[in-house]
């Protein structure tokens, strides 16, 4: 259970160790095998059935290319405002709204500079302002506040990276490996984190560390290099129609609605 970190290796050592690694009878042949795992009895949380506030990212793609957002142009058209959809709505409470670069930056945005649907909370247009600087901009990121059912787990994965070969480059290849994951270890941690869905279930899996326990040489033609990696396990489970929705208004049965008062709660007192 690595996510998409052992494809993130296959590449990056390909990639680095054609003379290797390449072609379709490559010198060295290369396998990733992922062994049992561990749990971390301090991830397991008491409460992991019932929904509770939880944080949500999504991200969008986005073109700065002919978009129009100054009110004072007279071609402005507010209908031609990118318009986005958020994956699931949100829970009452701040959404933070930012600019993703091509570098990786994230650009915050003025409040005025979003524009929520008051209707579909779902929904928001952003209107960005005439100064804003676009340049390298390629997507939007969102984090708010959702009511979820989910649990976090935290495991200890066992992975060990497989050269075979005949000939003489095994030695140097198992050594290059070794130098060159632990050069590129934060990328391929970048890369690991894997979505899965089925039904009402989500499970996110990433990386968060990876460290060398071992190598070994099982037979005369094989060199194995030991890994262990921290596994970050989370398992979202979909709310049903009666689940999660927050307390909008209190008040006592029989009283008329006050729309002003949303706590409205009559205090009897018998003298």
């Amino acid at each position: 259970m690595i996510g998409n970190l052992e494809e993130a290796i296959k590449t990056l050592l390909t990639t680095a160790l054609p003379a290797l690694l390449g072609g379709a009878t490559p010198a060295v042949a290369l396998t990733v095998q992922s062994d049992k795992f561990g749990v971390d009895p301090k991830s397991v949380e008491t409460v992991s059935s019932e929904p509770r506030a939880d944080d949500q990212v999504d991200e969008f793609a986005f073109n700065p290319s002919g978009i129009i957002f100054n009110p004072s142009d007279p071609a402005y058209d507010a209908s031609a405002l990118p318009k986005f959809t958020l994956s699931k709505p949100p829970y009452p409470g701040p959404r933070r709204v930012r600019l993703l670069t091509s570098a990786g930056d994230r650009i915050s945005l003025r409040e005025n500079e979003v524009i929520w649907d008051e209707v579909e909370t779902r929904n928001f247009t952003l209107a960005l302002l005439p100064t804003r600087d676009l340049t390298g901009v390629k997507g939007v990121h969102v984090l708010y506040g959702v009511i979820a059912a989910y649990t976090n787990l935290k495991l200890n994965q066992t992975m060990s990276i497989q050269l075979e070969s005949s000939g003489e480059s095994l030695e140097a290849c198992e050594a290059l490996i070794t130098g060159i994951i632990e050069l590129h270890r934060q990328e391929l941690l970048d890369h690991s984190p894997a979505n899965f869905d089925s039904g009402n279930y989500n499970a996110k899996v990433k990386a968060n560390t990876l460290r060398l326990l071992e190598g070994s040489s099982p037979l005369a033609t094989q060199r194995r290099i030991t890994y262990q990696v921290e596994i970050e396990l989370k398992i979202t489970r979909a709310l049903r129609d009666d689940e999660g929705r927050p307390i909008v208004r209190v008040r006592t049965p029989g009283r008329p609605l006050d729309p002003k008062r949303p706590v409205d709660i009559e205090i009897g007192v018998d003298a």
